[in-house]
């Protein structure tokens, strides 16, 4: 028997009117589990409600309307939890486009309140964007990690996006730079350094945890290296640097009508000896980075805010019988609970972890209530 580092983070999961579920409940008595069923049955669905309630949106939609089930006008999602040995209960609720949250029945009214009790990490087949997308997906992967460690990044973000579009709107003014223009341009800076440091910092970390998980399970085939990438901006740069080095700034930015500089511009390189894994590495290479970058994201929360849930839909498929036992060691290893979806009965990710004896749980539209 393997031992599990971890707790179970979420005992129980009830949702109503969400997705395609009517009426779900589902009991949770295992650090690790398995939800098995055909595509189509709702396992993600149920994934996508466990992420809610932590982030109260959804990593599939923008749209709190489109989690309600059809011909219903709102959707209920409440959980179970453990944090250090205390019980809680999470509620959240979307109808006539309100939404109330609520820990053991009482409203909370920050974000932080909800950070502080449930963190939840989640792969699906989507996040291979992180490496074959746009900058976007890659800013929203750190900021992510920087927020279940540190509420206050929301304000700074706030903060961020306040300057960045008052200074957008006032270059869409203006015919010729003047002291306006160059105080937003200043605080601009600022506020990007701050955000930029505390990636970068995070970026350096969460890779040492990756070449770790390298050099102890793989070969030398995966060197695998991060390189964080500033638009226009230079590290150790005092603003009087960076004016210089941008002699025509405003020339460029009233022309594009925008900013060209800044933290929401900003890109981070992910290579896997040495080349480029967006164009140049395999699929099978590309989700093996991802797996590893979220477990190191995983292991560094957990480590500093404590046990997690990591959510992993369908993303074990792909690899061979090897590969798949290496990482579901790692896996293992983690302070976290895990919950994997397969819609393969009797997979090799089957197998193996009913072999470690991980709870089994199959999925169907109809089930009210199902657990073994």
């Amino acid at each position: 028997m393997y031992k599990r580092a971890s707790e179970i983070v979420c005992s129980e999961l009830y949702i109503k009117n969400f997705r395609c579920f009517k009426d779900l409940t589902l009991k949770f008595d295992n650090s690790v589990v398995l939800l098995e069923g055909i595509n189509g049955a709702g396992k993600t669905s149920i994934l996508e409600a466990l992420y809610y309630a932590c982030y109260l949106r959804s990593f599939r939609t923008h749209l709190p309307k489109e989690l309600i089930s059809f011909d219903q006008e709102h959707f209920f999602v409440r959980i179970q939890i453990q944090n250090n040995n205390n019980d809680h209960e999470i509620q959240v609720g979307f109808s006539h486009d309100k939404r109330s949250v609520k820990i053991d029945k009482k409203a909370i009214s920050s974000y932080k309140e909800l950070m502080a009790h449930y963190r939840v990490v989640s792969l699906i087949e989507d996040d291979v964007n992180l490496i074959k997308g746009g900058p976007q997906e890659r800013r929203s992967f750190i900021d992510q990690t920087i927020l279940l460690l540190d509420a206050s990044l929301a304000v700074s973000m706030k903060e961020f996006r306040k300057v960045l579009s008052n200074r957008t709107s006032l270059i869409q003014q203006l015919r010729s730079a003047n002291d306006n223009y160059w105080l937003w341009t200043h605080q601009l800076w600022e506020r990007s350094q701050e955000i930029q440091k505390k990636r970068t910092a995070l970026l350096a970390l969460l890779m040492e945890d990756v070449h770790e998980l390298v050099r102890m399970h793989f070969d030398d085939n995966y060197e695998i290296a991060c390189t964080y990438e500033p638009k226009l901006m230079k590290e150790n740069q005092t603003f009087q640097q960076f004016v210089e080095a941008q002699p025509h700034l405003f020339e460029h930015e009233n022309t594009a009508k925008r900013s060209l500089f800044g933290a929401h511009l900003d890109d981070f390189v992910i290579k896997l000896q040495n080349k480029k894994t967006k164009r140049l590495a395999s699929r099978g290479q590309q989700k093996l980075i991802l797996l590893l970058l979220k477990i190191a994201q995983a292991h560094y929360i957990a480590t500093h805010s404590g046990p997690l849930l990591l959510l992993l839909d369908d993303f074990m498929t792909d690899f061979d019988h090897s590969t798949v036992q290496k990482l579901l060691s790692i896996l293992y290893s983690l302070k976290s609970q895990l919950i994997f979806t397969s819609p393969i009965t009797g997979s090799i990710l089957s197998s193996e972890v009913s072999s470690r004896g991980a709870q089994l749980i199959t999925v169907t539209h109809s089930i009210k209530e199902a657990y073994k």
